[in-house]
C-alpha cells in the first residue's frame, strides 16, 4: 500500500504516491477486490430471502462470519456485522448501557480520556441521559489503573468499562486484559450481578496485534475492515454469549435482532478476505513495520536535534507520532502532499485550538495530545506517520528525504 498510480492534483516526479496515512484508511487488496466483484456478480441476493439466490448470499455471509470469528477466538454467533468501527462502538456502549438501565436504572460508565470520538460522544450522550461517566487519565500512555480499581470499589452501578486497545493518534497500547481482570475481580455475572461489562475499540489493533477475545477477557469488541486492506462501510461487533444488549436499530431483525438492515454481503466477503490475508501475515508484518518505525525515528533523530518522539517503544509500531518544535505541520504536510507523500497531523489540531491542562478531562472536544500530557504548543508541530504491511523501505527513504527538506524550510521561516 505504499505506492499508487495517478493523482488528481498532479504529483511531482513520476506520478508515484507514497501513502503513509494507513491509520486513517488503507488501500483495498487486489484479492479483496476480486472477492467482492465475484460476490456482486454471484451472491447479489438478499440473504434473508428463501430462494436459491438469497441462500447463496447467506451462505457466503455466514462463511465470512465464521472466518472473522475464528480470527478473534469467538463463536460465529458472537459476531454481528455493522457499518464500521463507529457504529460498532455506538452499539456496544449504547446497547449494553440501555440493557443495564432497563433492569437497574441509569448507572456508571468508565472510559479512558484518549478514546475515539465515536466512544467519547456516545458516552457524553449517556451523561446527558442521567448516567454517571468517569474518564481514566492516560498521561504518556499510562492508563490510570489505580483510579479504575478505586472506581470499581466505590461504585456498585458500573455497567460498562470501555478502553481502546490501540490509541489511534499516538499508538499507545492499553492493558485491556488487566482492565478485564479488574472487572472480573469486582465479581458477579454480566448484567446478572455486579460485574461490569468490558468493551474495547480494537479498530487499530485488529489484524496487527493479538486480539483474541478470550485472552483479553472482553465482553464486547469493535473492529472494522478498511484499516486492514478491506472495503469501507463494513465492521463487526463481538458480543460474548449471554451478554444483555438493547438494539438501537429497529427493523427487520437481521443480525439476530441486534442490528437490523439488509446485510451488505459483498462488503462482508471483502472484510473476511482482508482479515484472512492480514492475520495470516500478522507476525511478519509486525516485525517489518517495527523495523521501518525504527528507521524513521533514527533518520529524524539524526537530522533534528529538537525531535520529540510521542510514540512509545511498547506501542503499536504501525503508528509513529513525533513533534518537531518550531515547524508548522500545516505547512510541512502541504509541502509533502505536493510531492505525493501522504501523512497526517494530530486530529485534535484541526478540531480545536483551546488548551487543556495535562491530566484533565475536557468534556467537549477533547484534545488527545494535551490529555496525553504534551504541551499545547506541540499541537502545531506534531506529525503522524502510519504504516501497513506493504509499506516499503523505499517509501520510508522517500518520506525522510522530503520531510527533512520541508521541515528545514519551515524552521527557517520560508
Amino acid at each position: 500500500m505504499g505506492e499508487m498510480e495517478g493523482h488528481a492534483d498532479g504529483v511531482l516526479g513520476e506520478g508515484r504516491i507514497v501513502y503513509l496515512d494507513n491509520a486513517a484508511t488503507t488501500r483495498v487488496y487486489p484479492q479483496v477486490r476480486a472477492v467482492m466483484a465475484d460476490a456482486f456478480e454471484n451472491a447479489f441476493g438478499n440473504p434473508s430471502s428463501a430462494h436459491c439466490v438469497g441462500r447463496r448470499a447467506k451462505r457466503l455471509m455466514e462463511e465470512s462470519r465464521e472466518t472473522l470469528a475464528g480470527l478473534v477466538g469467538a463463536h460465529p454467533d458472537e459476531i454481528y456485522f455493522t457499518s464500521g468501527g463507529t457504529e460498532s462502538n455506538n452499539l456496544a456502549i449504547t446497547g449494553a448501557s440501555l440493557a443495564f438501565e432497563r433492569v437497574e436504572g441509569a448507572g456508571t460508565v468508565i472510559t479512558s480520556a484518549l478514546e475515539h470520538p465515536s466512544v467519547t460522544k456516545t458516552v457524553r450522550n449517556l451523561r446527558r441521559s442521567g448516567w454517571r461517566t468517569e474518564h481514566l487519565d492516560a498521561v504518556g500512555g499510562d492508563l490510570d489503573l489505580a483510579s479504575l480499581e478505586q472506581l470499581l470499589a466505590e461504585c456498585d452501578d458500573v455497567a460498562l468499562v470501555s478502553v481502546m486497545s490501540v490509541q489511534s493518534e499516538l499508538g499507545y497500547r492499553f492493558p485491556i486484559a488487566r482492565v478485564a481482570a479488574l472487572c472480573r475481580e469486582k465479581g458477579g455475572d454480566a448484567h446478572g450481578g455486579a460485574r461490569p461489562l468490558v468493551h474495547t475499540d480494537a479498530v487499530q489493533a485488529f489484524g496487527k496485534l493479538d486480539v483474541d477475545v478470550e485472552g483479553l477477557g472482553v465482553d464486547l469488541m469493535s473492529f472494522c475492515s478498511h484499516k486492514i486492506g478491506g472495503p469501507k462501510g463494513i465492521g463487526a461487533l463481538y458480543v460474548r454469549r449471554g451478554t444483555s444488549m438493547f438494539t438501537t436499530a429497529a427493523g427487520g431483525g437481521q443480525e439476530s435482532g441486534l442490528r437490523s438492515g439488509t446485510q451488505a454481503v459483498p462488503l462482508i466477503a471483502g472484510f473476511a478476505e482482508a482479515a484472512r490475508i492480514t492475520c495470516e501475515q500478522r507476525e511478519a508484518s509486525f516485525a517489518h513495520v517495527s523495523s521501518l518505525k525504527r528507521e524513521i525515528l533514527d533518520g529524524l533523530a539524526e537530522h533534528f536535534e529538537g525531535l520529540r518522539v510521542n510514540a512509545r517503544d511498547d506501542g503499536s509500531p504501525y503508528i509513529v507520532s513525533f513533534s518537531i518544535p518550531g515547524t508548522s505541520n500545516t505547512q510541512v504536510i502541504r509541502a509533502l502532499d505536493e510531492r505525493g507523500i501522504c501523512i497526517s497531523a494530530s486530529t485534535a489540531c484541526a478540531t480545536s485550538r483551546a488548551d487543556v491542562p495535562a491530566g484533565t478531562w475536557r468534556a467537549k472536544h477533547p484534545l488527545t495530545l494535551r490529555l496525553a500530557g504534551f504541551p499545547a504548543s506541540w499541537l502545531r508541530c506534531t506529525y503522524r506517520v502510519s504504516l501497513c504491511k506493504d509499506t516499503t523501505a523505499e517509501d520510508v527513504h522517500t518520506f525522510l528525504e522530503a520531510f527533512t527538506a520541508a521541515a528545514d524550510r519551515s524552521l527557517a521561516g520560508k
